[in-house]
Parts: C-alpha cells; sequence; structure tokens
C-alpha cells in the first residue's frame, strides 16, 4: 500500500501486529482511554475503505456500535434516519473495518477481545430477502472495492475475502457476514452472531424479532441494531426507540438512539439539500409520505396525547424556566409518587386579564419540581421550598389513597394556598384530560424550550412522557397513560393536567349558534 498509513502503523498502544505474543498484557475492559483508543483505529480502518471520513452525523452511530461490541453490554441500538441519508453506508462501513480489525486486535488484548479471536460473526436481517439485499450488496461493494483490495493485500492485515451467495468469509481471521431475511414464514434459528443488524426494521415481524433473532445473540452478550424509518402503526421498532429515550435521561447511560432528519442531513450534503426541498414543493411539508420519510414523524394509528411535531409547536424557544414568579397567581398540579413513579409539582401561569373569546385563559409552564427517592416527611417540605417561589393561587391533586393524605398535609402547611381534591375516577379524569387537549388544541398550553432548558433533565423527562403518552377511548370515556412498558412514566403528564383543570370552571360556557327560523 505504499506509504499510506493504516491504524495498525499507530505506536499509542503498540497496535503492530508483528508478534502478538509478546504484547503485554491488555489493560482491564474498563480501561475507557482503551476502548476509545481502539475504536478510533477502527474508525481509520473504515475511513480508508470507504475513501472519506465518516460524515459529523454518521460517526456517533458507528462508535455506538464498535463500542457496544468491545464493552458486550448487550445495546439495543436504534437509528432512525431519513431517506437516502447514509444509514445503510454508514452500518456497512461500520461492518466492515469491524470484521476486519477486530479479530486482529483480539490477539494483542485478549482480555477485553477475547470473544473475537475467532472472527467477527454478523447477521444481516430485514423483513423481506430482496430487501436485506440493499444493506448487504453494500457490504459486499465495500468488501469487494480496489480500495478494499488494497488494504486487505496489506502485510500487515493480510486477509482474503470469499464470497459464497449470502454469506462473506474471511479467509485468516474467521469473521464472518451473513444475509437472512426476518419474514415470518422464514426458518432461521440455529446461527450465532455477535452482532445483528435488522435493516428496515419498522417492518420487521415482532414475533420472528424477539423469538428468533434476538436470541441469537444471547451466547455472546452480542449488539443488536435496527435501523429505518417512521411507519402508520407502533411496532417492536417504536417501542424500542421510545425505550432507549428514556433510558438516555437516566444518570450512567449510554445513548443508543440515533436520530438524524432531512435538515441535519443537509447541513453537510449540499445536493442532499437541493434535492429533498423540491421533494418538498412536490409532495407538501405536510404529506404523509414527506413526514414519514424526511421529517420522521411517526403517523400511529393508534393515539397520542401529543406527537413530536405539536410538542416543538407548543414550546417557546425563547421562555427559559422560570425559578420565581410573585407579579401574578398561579396554578399548580401535583402528581404524588406510587412506588416506582416519581412526584412532580408543575407550576403553571395563567393569562387572567386576557381570556378568549369563549373564557379560556392561556396557561404558560413556569417550573417543575420532580422528587424521586425521597420518603414522604423529607418531599412535603421540598414541595413547601419550592412553592415559596411562587405566588400560588391553588394546588391541584389527584384524590383518593395517597393524594388524600398529601392534601391533608399541605392544607396544614399552605393555609393561604386552595387545596383541590381532584376525584380520580374515570368520569372526572375524561374531565381533565377533554380540558387539556382542548387548550392544547387551541395552543393556550405553552411550555419553555429555551436551548438552555432543553438540557435540564425536568425538561426532557418532561418531553419524553407527553409524547410516551398514549390516548385511547373507552366509550365516553377518555383514558391517557403511559405505555405498559418498563421505564415508561406519566408523572409530569398528570401533574401538568391537574393544574389545568383549575381553571376549568372560570371559562365561560361555549354558545351554541342557530339561524332564526324567520
Amino acid at each position: 500500500m505504499g506509504t499510506r498509513t493504516t491504524p495498525l502503523d499507530a505506536t499509542d498502544h503498540e497496535l503492530t501486529l508483528g508478534m502478538p505474543e509478546e504484547t503485554d498484557p491488555a489493560p482491564a475492559s474498563g480501561d475507557q482511554a482503551l476502548i476509545e483508543d481502539i475504536i478510533d483505529k477502527i474508525v481509520l480502518v473504515i475511513d480508508e475503505l470507504s475513501g472519506h471520513p465518516l460524515r459529523p452525523y454518521q460517526l456517533p452511530l458507528a462508535r455506538r456500535i464498535l463500542e457496544s461490541l468491545i464493552t458486550e453490554d448487550s445495546a439495543k441500538i436504534t437509528a432512525l434516519w431519513s431517506r437516502q441519508s447514509g444509514k445503510s453506508e454508514t452500518v456497512a462501513d461500520t461492518v466492515c473495518g469491524a470484521a476486519i480489525m477486530l479479530p486482529r486486535l483480539a490477539r494483542l488484548f485478549p482480555d477485553l477481545l477475547g470473544k473475537f479471536r475467532e472472527g467477527l460473526w454478523i447477521g444481516v436481517f430485514a423483513p423481506t430477502d430482496e430487501m436485506s439485499e440493499t444493506l448487504f450488496s453494500r457490504i459486499v461493494g465495500r468488501l469487494t472495492s480496489e480500495r478494499a483490495q488494497e488494504l486487505l493485500a496489506d502485510p500487515d492485515i493480510d486477509e482474503k475475502l470469499i464470497t459464497r451467495g449470502k454469506l462473506l468469509r474471511f479467509k485468516r481471521c474467521g469473521s464472518i457476514i451473513r444475509k437472512q431475511t426476518a419474514h415470518p414464514k422464514a426458518q432461521i434459528e440455529g446461527q450465532t452472531y455477535h452482532l445483528v443488524v435488522v435493516d428496515e426494521a419498522q417492518a420487521a415481524d415482532e414475533k420472528v424479532l424477539n423469538k428468533s433473532i434476538a436470541p441469537m445473540l444471547s451466547s455472546t452478550a452480542g449488539t443488536l441494531c435496527l435501523t429505518g424509518t417512521p411507519t402508520y402503526n407502533k411496532n417492536s421498532f417504536y417501542e424500542q426507540i421510545q425505550k432507549n429515550r428514556r433510558e438516555a435521561n437516566r444518570k450512567g447511560r449510554k445513548k443508543d438512539h440515533f436520530q438524524v432528519d432531512w435538515k441535519e442531513v443537509a447541513k453537510h450534503v449540499p445536493r442532499y439539500k437541493k434535492f429533498v426541498q423540491s421533494e418538498m414543493d412536490r409532495l407538501g411539508e405536510e404529506s404523509d409520505e414527506f413526514k414519514l420519510s424526511y421529517r420522521l414523524i411517526w403517523l400511529l394509528d393508534k393515539g397520542m396525547l401529543v406527537t413530536s411535531d405539536r410538542f416543538d409547536a407548543l414550546g417557546d424557544v425563547s421562555m427559559r424556566a422560570v425559578q420565581e414568579w410573585h407579579r401574578s397567581p398561579v396554578v399548580v398540579g401535583i402528581d404524588p409518587a406510587r412506588k416506582t413513579d416519581s412526584t412532580v409539582v408543575t407550576v403553571c401561569w395563567v393569562g387572567w386579564d386576557y381570556p378568549d373569546e369563549y373564557g379560556y385563559y392561556e396557561h404558560r409552564v413556569l417550573n417543575w419540581l420532580d422528587l424521586t427517592g425521597l420518603d414522604w416527611e423529607t418531599q412535603y417540605y421540598r414541595i413547601l421550598d419550592f412553592l415559596s417561589h411562587y405566588n400560588v393561587f391553588a394546588i391541584g391533586i389527584d384524590a383518593g389513597g395517597l393524594g388524600d393524605v398529601v392534601a391533608s398535609r399541605l392544607r396544614v402547611l399552605m393555609p393561604h394556598a386552595q387545596i383541590v381534591d381532584l376525584k380520580s375516577d374515570r368520569t372526572n379524569q375524561t374531565k381533565r384530560w377533554a380540558h387539556m387537549m382542548d387548550l392544547m388544541s387551541k395552543g393556550l398550553v405553552i411550555w419553555p424550550a429555551h436551548a438552555k432548558t432543553r438540557q435540564t433533565k425536568a425538561w426532557r423527562k418532561f418531553r419524553q412522557q407527553m409524547e410516551d403518552a398514549e390516548l385511547t377511548y373507552q366509550g365516553p370515556h377518555i383514558i391517557v397513560a403511559a405505555p405498559e412498558v418498563d421505564a415508561a412514566h406519566d408523572d409530569y403528564v398528570d401533574s401538568l393536567a391537574n393544574a389545568l383543570y383549575l381553571t376549568a370552571d372560570m371559562a365561560l360556557p361555549e354558545v351554541e349558534m342557530h339561524n332564526a327560523p324567520w
């Protein structure tokens, strides 16, 4: 390869393949600096294979896949990218670089990478055999390119690729890349992989994914990577995205969801921007096709309380969370904690002086208090201290059970405020949800969305829970609740609904208009 430099020429950790038997023992697997260095070296190989560096929005996904393989954290990584944004290219390049490098680095660092000593085993899936060909053909094209052949012939690598239909095998290091279908009628059990990639995961059969594909990673503590675009229905891909977004809010958790819409790609690829804008003109920005393919909006058949687009529309990017407000009375909603939930307090400003034609007021969320893992005696005084910074008019609390106790205690601690017991039967809950939805539809609920506020944990949890909340109708009743999955909560949603309902009886009744009979 002449004077071309490869990662195996680097000296940071003596990454040469001359005599691995004499290499010093590898540091413990927890050595993050070493892990990052190994990832850097593999990324250099990826760039060599493709002939150009990964773009800024591609690099985080590639690095996370490599990190998961190295650390054996059994991550379930999701990538929701707009059409033709380079998603398949990113995954193909990462797969190729890892298949070449990890088995070789395993000789140098047996404690950290020993499981790859006999090769990296990768399964490439899609809902149909034809769909799996898209990603697999990119992998084949990358590994059979002139650049790849030159790199594989380098004395430090000295590798030969054997292609047999749906299977790619590296003769010397033992890595394999196999194309398979995720079709429900296919018999695919029996394989073992370190990495499984499911392309077009939004169309994958849930039973096949959970029963047949995921178990292929069990004996290797492997990594599952799901890639795709939104669709009209909830599915395993959607649920995993939501789970990853929720988990990212937890302290010390890795980011496992990577979302890239057309605007992000357009920043780095001018031709892409030009084409998508022409599609916007042709299809319309609000068309289903454009929303699904480029704006990454799920058009779910099951109702949601608020979509991501609507959430953004109701956010005021010029407004930060307000830490103190005494100029006018505010309303407060409290959702008391139950077992694994948090106690959430939501403070809302009300535009008392400017009702609309029907007597409804504008409401603005000023701030949140999130109390997790505290005994109730401590919570009472944390709530009291928090609300001392506001001119509190009324506090709405779910009645029944723990809510009754909280309401009684706050009446003693805050005698100047009106404590309102909100009944929790379905009829009264329906009234609260209907009022909240009415206010949102009229644009009379606004929350802070300043860049500084969006970085806070409370804002991120508020957004996640608002977008998670499912809306269903059972007869005359409206039910809004978090999905029945791990780590899903609706404390922020309930707290906001409680605060908003305090102004419901102050609105003027709507008047029905009829033509006079004469």
